[in-house]
């Protein structure tokens, strides 16, 4: 494979991607519904977008539009400072692999990268030497005269991940690359699309709906709700600091407790320190209160530092490794989960009453109504 800086010297990855104020709507038998809604975002050279968003958010049609497989209702695409908004798929330099990971189930391992490569006119052997060194990177080296049928889940995806980066394209487009994978092979996938996107220089953007692979490789992040972009920047950025409640929902695979405080501060359940209580309302400016407290914020035992407390009846345990989760329900009926060390959960007997507290300091302030606005 080229390395990134023979991409830089040729010229190819100047400018980025921009996608700006681009709808689409899908025709249907009882007239458009609009997928996407003036969705604009711009990617820097060299530089991994993860988009998540919930089921029928629109991440897919917006890669459909971004390969040219969709025209938008309006909008523009560009790319490198060239217009892509009208150009056929063929035009775009780009390199895609799609969530069922669509291979030429009659062509060979070696075949099925080679034939996404652009034709360049190159002996047969540097073809052939390309495809060898591609495998050789992806674990495939064994496997090249095999046909997808022999191949298992992750050995498929592996060779559609290669056939999107073969082509050297300025960018690379990958729907659901860690679907249906066990847990060993998300990790080692995960690792090629990095690998390869950090040595190929490309752009890339990844769908995913699993926070937890967005994170892993992602530079930055575009949460899509209901075809209208929520969040985007920085992907530790807005993990550390969602803009609102239903971004913390998606960016955290353990999600975000969410305590509604009453007007004169109260919580059912719940006990602060009136100090904390009379900053976090002077925060809100009058609008409601919301507290988001992530599952691992939670503790149990003496406090370390200011904190506000929360009683539950604990209801289960789920071991998960050196941590359990205990599941509970608080005093407003709704469920909570906190993520405790295993030897800690085994003290809270099941059908009886828990005092778990969160540190003021890991206490998200939120201005309602939901999903409410970050504030402080």
């Amino acid at each position: 494979m080229p390395d990134r800086a023979a991409f830089h010297r040729d010229g190819m990855r100047g400018g980025g991607l921009a996608v700006e104020s681009v709808s689409f709507d899908r025709r249907g038998a009882r007239g458009s519904v609009r997928v996407l809604d003036s969705v604009s975002f711009a990617l820097e050279p060299a530089r991994l977008l993860a988009i998540v968003g919930p089921s029928g958010a629109g991440k897919s049609t917006l890669l459909s539009l971004i390969a040219g497989f969709e025209s938008p209702a309006a909008g523009a695409i560009r790319c490198n400072g060239d217009e892509w908004t009208t150009r056929a798929p063929s035009e775009r330099s780009i390199g895609m692999s799609f969530d069922d990971a669509a291979l030429h189930e009659h062509l060979t391992v070696a075949e099925n990268l080679d034939s996404a490569a652009m034709p360049r006119n190159e002996p047969r052997e540097r073809r052939a030497s390309r495809v060898r060194a591609l495998a050789d990177s992806l674990g495939l080296a064994a496997l090249v005269s095999r046909k997808p049928a022999t191949l298992s889940a992750g050995e498929r995806r592996r060779v559609a991940i290669g056939r999107a980066f073969i082509r050297s394209p300025e960018l690379v487009l990958l729907d659901e690359p860690f679907a249906n994978l066990d847990r060993a092979n998300r990790f080692v996938v995960r690792q090629l699309v990095r690998e390869l996107q950090r040595s190929t220089g490309a752009m890339a953007i990844v769908v995913t709906h699993d926070p937890t692979d967005a994170l892993a490789i992602a530079d930055d992040l575009l949460v899509l709700i209901a075809g209208k972009v929520r969040a985007h920047g920085a992907a530790r950025d807005i993990a550390a600091r969602p803009n609102d409640l239903e971004v913390a929902q998606l960016v955290d695979d353990l999600g975000m407790h969410v305590i509604e405080c009453t007007g004169d501060g109260r919580a059912a359940g719940c006990a602060f320190k009136a100090a904390f209580m009379q900053h976090a309302q002077a925060a809100a400016g009058g609008a409601p209160l919301l507290l988001g407290i992530r599952p691992w914020h939670l503790r149990v035992g003496t406090p370390a530092a200011p904190s506000i407390a929360i009683e539950a009846k604990v209801l289960a345990h789920e071991p998960a490794g050196l941590f359990t989760d205990v599941i509970a329900a608080r005093g407003d009926g709704r469920t909570l989960r906190a993520r405790l060390h295993a030897a800690e959960a085994q003290e809270l007997p099941t059908g009886e009453f828990a005092r778990f507290h969160a540190h003021e300091a890991d206490v998200h302030l939120f201005a309602g109504p939901w999903p409410g606005s970050r504030i402080g």
